[in-house]
C-alpha cells in the first residue's frame, strides 16, 4: 500500500510539472519586470547632501537662537556685578583724569629712579585736578542738554 501511495504522489508531481509547462508565458508588458519590480533595487540618482537639507537648516536656526538665549540669560540674570561694570558706568571725566594721574605717577617714579627733575611732572599732576573739574562741568552740561532734547521730543510726540 505504501508503494501505491508513493507511486501516486510521484505521478501527481510529474503530472503537475507537465501541466505547468503547457501554460503560456505572460507577455512582457504584463510582467513584473515591465512594471519595475525586479530583483535589483536601484538607488535614486541624486541623494541630497545633509548640509543642504531642511533638517540641517532648522538645526542651525535652533542652535543660533539657543546660543543667543544662553547669552541673554547669563548677562541678564546670572552674572554678578564686576569691576568692569563699574568702569563702564563711571563718567568719562573721572576715567580720563584717573588714567592721566596714574600715568603721571609712573613717570614721576621712573624719573626719580633715573635721578631726573620731577617738578614739571608734579605740576602736570596738580593740573589734572583742574582739568577733571572742567571736564565734569562739560559732561554735566552735555547730559543736561541731552535730557532737554529727549523731553522736547517726548512732548512733541
Amino acid at each position: 500500500m505504501l508503494r501505491s501511495l508513493r507511486a501516486s504522489s510521484t505521478w501527481m508531481q510529474a503530472r503537475g510539472l507537465a501541466a505547468k509547462k503547457s501554460t503560456t508565458e505572460p507577455k512582457f508588458t504584463q510582467s513584473a519586470a515591465f512594471k519595475g519590480r525586479g530583483s535589483i533595487q536601484r538607488a535614486p540618482a541624486y541623494q541630497g547632501d545633509y548640509y543642504s537639507s531642511d533638517a540641517y537648516a532648522n538645526k542651525k536656526v535652533f542652535s543660533a537662537l539657543g546660543s543667543i538665549l544662553a547669552v541673554v540669560i547669563y548677562f541678564g540674570w546670572l552674572r554678578e556685578p564686576s569691576d568692569l561694570d563699574e568702569i563702564w558706568t563711571t563718567p568719562p571725566h573721572i576715567l580720563t583724569s584717573n588714567l592721566e594721574r596714574k600715568m603721571l605717577r609712573e613717570q614721576i617714579k621712573q624719573a626719580q629712579e633715573k635721578g631726573m627733575d620731577t617738578a614739571l611732572l608734579r605740576a602736570q599732576l596738580e593740573y589734572v585736578d583742574v582739568k577733571q573739574e572742567a571736564l565734569r562741568i562739560q559732561f554735566e552740561q552735555k547730559t543736561k542738554q541731552d535730557d532737554r532734547r529727549r523731553q522736547q521730543q517726548q512732548q512733541q510726540q
